[in-house]
């Protein structure tokens, strides 16, 4: 199909977002793997709506069309073999022979397109049949909600999970026949297998934000969307989501949809042994699913109101929208349930031929490498270690002998991590002295799995097999009944456990995985999530073994390494890939550690970056070399020091040139605490609250809003004309990376000015940067470009400093008529290589100021500000 020149939009476009969307046309058309940028108040999110959907219509529209021809071009020829006269072929076939051979032919591909042709028939009459269901039936719905609810009500009692008295040993023992697959959805008449859009954000809020823009779209009233998430966000039955993690959730529902009823067997003894009563979810009403789902598909409807609608109509929206899949065009799901394979399978999410579309994808190789690491700790395999003992005391004479041998060999390899942790025995002198630290630097190990499984003494065993067993035989949900004990495998001082309780607590809090609620308790699930990654290959994943100084604090950390090894799927399957952002700069980890780490060829992937919508004159992104006193500004970790009384300075002055907001991002939280101390010291908090009062970023996260209403309180204040304190705003200082440099947009008054203070590069002796890096040298130097001499690790710990750097001075501008200044203050930001790494709207207007004076003049020549002087 060729390109558009005019497509579907709310208003008339702007040069950029029509470039946009005629790329993004093509890039799905070519089929490439494409890397998108648009900066932030440029209409992303629309444009990506717009053209997609647009693709999507055309291509639904060409595809019946071009089975229609084809159709007519076979009947045609059928036609013409008839009134054809008879004459041999050039091998010297009798004529009968080739018209039976060209009819067998003709025949069997008309009925392939037939086939096809009546699916989609079928589908457009389902579809038009299933809109005026819902319309029937909504206002009879509406009519009788109040007497169907006291129904609902009083049958729900009966659903209810009766108090447990005593478990039923019939349903805690392993059978031999345990391979009981888990309850599947029943099996839907043949579907047609269309092309879908499928569009993945980060967060919950991003995507309610995106389905709000689809239904403001032109698209909006015809689109078939659905959104799905996970258990946690969409079930509303009150016996699972008190359960909060989504483990337990899941193994909850699938346990309540077997509908088992209570009973009642006897003891040895003869006395009566009361069974729990097992319920069925009272929301899981077949009849009740599919009208919810009807709702979805024929309404755009984000998570909260699909939420509503079910709690409207007593249905499941977890299976309503799963349910909802196959007729939906428009699919919406968080990162998780698609970049984890496990999740996407789950839920019937399938990637062929489909056109996936990424959000937010400036951190994607980083959220693929949290969904993929596991952290497991040493009180959690302690305590599972115990519970599986029991379990193993208890049932040992009534399992048989197939079944005792993978609870031994479970048994055993729970005791060999906890030996790898130090769990038996005391601690060395040596750990003794290390554990007392904040980091236990000395008690840090990394394995390849392989060598880890050596180094932990279970190499004997088959893993693959234990993961199936404790799957198919639901061993964690029988463990859960089985208390665990509190007592510390190695007694130690008081003091010591305080110290390492303290430590374990800051570890659990620290390896938690985005967006996966904390494992609380005993849980076999994680260790067995640790198992499956202890199978991955050597290259893609290293394990970290921590010790501390109490040893249930220690523990054993899956790293992946090689996010691209498992994004294979969406280079094959899909039909198009499409990666998003606002800063996607820089690209060379979508490009080689993503795409070409997944077996891309590069000339498959497409690029596309466009400028910003504001006049020119409106931004001012300058490096700043020097400070006031001509000193060379270099904010590396052994100079930075020095140049303290420089950077109150440099601020001040900053600070009387431009009004309302300015936020300053400084590199580290050890930086900030000792920039702030030096200026209280020297009295330079006063001379800087001479034009604008000044805001630190919180410590805690739960301060993060309070913060900024007040700074935005302040700027309010004090940019008013009425005012008559002398102050022109508010100055906020942030550290780069930290709570307020991603997720806020310091949109108008809030950011006229934006100083990054020198570029934050990470710890380069850190364990696990250091691994990466060693893995990228040695892996990945083949996908990169001729004459580039630096080494992929280089590339990559650059990347790292450049994407938060990306990230911090992004949000300043957010719409057509606003404005203002981002200032990079360090001389290291004028080479070559870093102006590249900056968003491409940015580094074309950069300015290079080797002088102090002629940069501050230049802040006063920007149109805006210069109405302010």
């Amino acid at each position: 199909m060729e390109v558009p020149e005019v497509f579907r939009f709310p208003f008339e476009p702007y040069p950029i977002q029509l470039d946009f969307m005629k790329n993004l046309y093509q890039c799905i058309e070519q089929g490439k793997l494409g890397i998108f940028e648009s900066p932030t108040g440029t209409g992303k999110s629309l444009s990506l709506i717009c053209g997609t959907l647009s693709w999507l219509t055309d291509h639904d529209q060409h595809k019946k069309l071009q089975l229609e021809q084809k159709l007519n071009i076979l009947k045609k020829a059928d036609e013409l073999e008839v009134t054809s006269k008879p004459s041999a072929n050039e091998l010297g076939e009798p004529r009968w022979f080739t018209l039976a051979t060209k009819n067998v032919r003709n025949s069997h591909e008309q009925r392939r397109i037939m086939s096809e042709l009546n699916k989609i028939l079928q589908q457009e009459e389902r579809i038009k049949k299933l809109k005026q269901r819902v319309q029937n039936i909504s206002s009879n719905a509406l009519n009788n909600s109040e007497s169907e609810l006291h129904v609902f009500a009083a049958n729900t009692k009966k659903y209810q999970t009766s108090e447990l008295v005593t478990l039923e040993d019939d349903d805690m023992l392993i059978k031999d026949d345990s391979d009981e697959e888990l309850p599947v959805e029943e099996p839907c008449e043949e579907m047609l297998d269309d092309t879908k859009i499928i569009f993945a954000s980060r967060t919950h809020s991003q995507i309610s934000q995106f389905v709000r823009e689809v239904k403001k779209s032109p698209f909006g009233d015809g689109i078939r969307l659905i959104s799905l998430a996970s258990r946690q966000q969409l079930c509303i039955n009150e016996d699972i989501t008190s359960l909060k993690n989504s483990t337990l959730m899941n193994e909850r529902c699938l346990e309540m949809q077997k509908n088992r009823s209570s009973s009642t067997s006897k003891t040895d003894d003869g006395r009566p042994l009361k069974k729990a009563k097992k319920s069925s979810c009272p929301f899981r009403d077949h009849k009740r699913i599919q009208l919810l789902r009807d709702i979805s598909v024929t309404e755009v409807a984000d998570i909260e109101s699909l939420i509503l609608s079910g709690k409207k109509q007593n249905a499941c929206p977890y299976y309503a929208a799963r349910t909802a899949i196959s007729d939906a065009q428009l699919i919406v799901v968080p990162y998780a349930t698609l970049l984890k394979k496990s999740t996407r399978e789950s839920c019937g999410l399938k990637l062929h031929n489909n056109v996936i579309i990424i959000d937010e994808a400036h951190n994607l190789l980083d959220a693929i490498s949290s969904l993929h690491t596991i952290c497991i700790w040493g009180h959690q395999i302690s305590q599972v270690h115990w519970q599986l003992l029991q379990y193993h005391q208890r049932y040992n004479a009534c399992l048989s002998a197939k079944n005792v041998l993978p609870i031994k060999q479970l048994l055993f390899f729970l005791s060999c991590l906890m030996k790898s942790l130090g769990m038996h025995g005391k601690p060395s002198e040596h750990n003794h002295q290390v554990g007392l630290e904040v980091e236990c630097k000395g008690d840090e190990k990394m394995y390849e799995c392989s060598k880890f499984w050596v180094e932990a003494g279970f190499d004997h065993i088959n893993i693959h097999a234990l993961v199936e067993f404790c799957e198919k035989t639901k061993l964690p949900q029988k463990l859960l009944n089985f208390k665990p004990v509190t007592a510390e495998v190695t007694p130690i001082g008081a003091f010591k456990t305080f110290i390492g309780k303290l430590q374990s607590d800051r570890v659990q809090k620290d390896c938690a995985p985005i967006g996966e609620t904390d494992w609380k308790g005993p849980s076999l699930m994680p260790i067995l999530e640790f198992m499956r990654c202890l199978r991955n290959s050597d290259q893609d994943g290293r394990v970290l073994c921590v010790k501390k100084v109490l040893p249930s604090g220690g523990y054993l950390k899956y790293l992946l390494l090689n996010p691209g090894a498992l994004f294979k799927d969406f280079v094959n399957e899909p039909r198009a890939v499409i990666v998003a952002g606002g800063t996607m700069q820089p690209n060379s980890e979508f490009r080689f550690q993503l795409f070409g780490a997944a077996g891309s060829a590069q000339s498959r992937i497409m690029t596309f970056s466009c400028d910003h919508i504001i006049p020119p004159d409106h931004v001012l992104p300058l490096v700043l070399t020097r400070g006031p006193s001509n000193k060379e500004l270099d904010f590396s970790w052994a100079n930075r020091s020095n140049l303290l009384d420089e950077l109150a300075n440099f601020l001040s002055n900053i600070n009387q040139v431009v009004s309302g907001g300015v936020v300053c991002f400084l590199p580290s939280y050890d930086f900030e605490r000792q920039v702030f101390e030096h200026w209280i010291r020297n009295n330079y908090i006063s001379k800087l609250e001479n034009r604008k009062k000044l805001f630190r970023e919180p410590k805690e996260a739960k301060d993060v809003e309070h913060v900024l209403s007040e700074y935005a309180r302040s700027i309010r204040q004090f940019t008013n004309p009425s005012s008559k304190c002398g102050k022109n705003g508010a100055m906020l200082l942030c550290v780069v990376g930290g709570k307020l440099s991603e997720g806020i947009n310091f949109s108008d008054d809030l950011a006229r000015c934006v100083v990054v203070v020198g570029l934050p590069y990470a710890n380069s002796q850190a364990a696990t940067l250091k691994e990466k890096i060693d893995y990228l040298d040695n892996n990945t130097a083949s996908f990169l470009p001729e004459g580039e001499v630096r080494s992929p690790g280089q590339i990559y710990y650059e990347s790292l400093c450049f994407k938060a750097v990306n990230q911090s001075i992004g949000k300043a501008i957010r719409h057509s008529k606003d404005y203002a200044v981002l200032i990079l203050a360090d001389h290291r930001y004028s080479r070559p290589n870093s102006i590249s790494s900056l968003p491409g709207w940015i580094a074309i207007h950069f300015k290079v100021s080797a002088n102090f004076g002629p940069s501050l003049a230049s802040i006063r020549k920007v149109k805006v500000f210069s109405s302010l002087h």
